[in-house]
């Protein structure tokens, strides 16, 4: 659960570094990324939380 929740804080920390330093337009995906990662985190945290049936 830790690693998971280390791994959402760096996708987070990225994703501030990108919307504050802007990449170029074709580089945009990136800030997608980011919000994937942090999305698919949260995701990841809710499976391994889940009660087991």
């Amino acid at each position: 659960m830790a690693t998971i929740a280390v791994g959402i804080a760096l996708w987070a920390v990225a994703l501030v570094v990108l919307l504050i330093f802007r990449p170029a337009p074709e580089n945009e995906w990136w800030i997608w990324t980011c919000v994937t990662g942090i999305g698919f985190g949260f995701l990841g945290m809710w499976l391994v939380r889940r009660p087991r049936s």
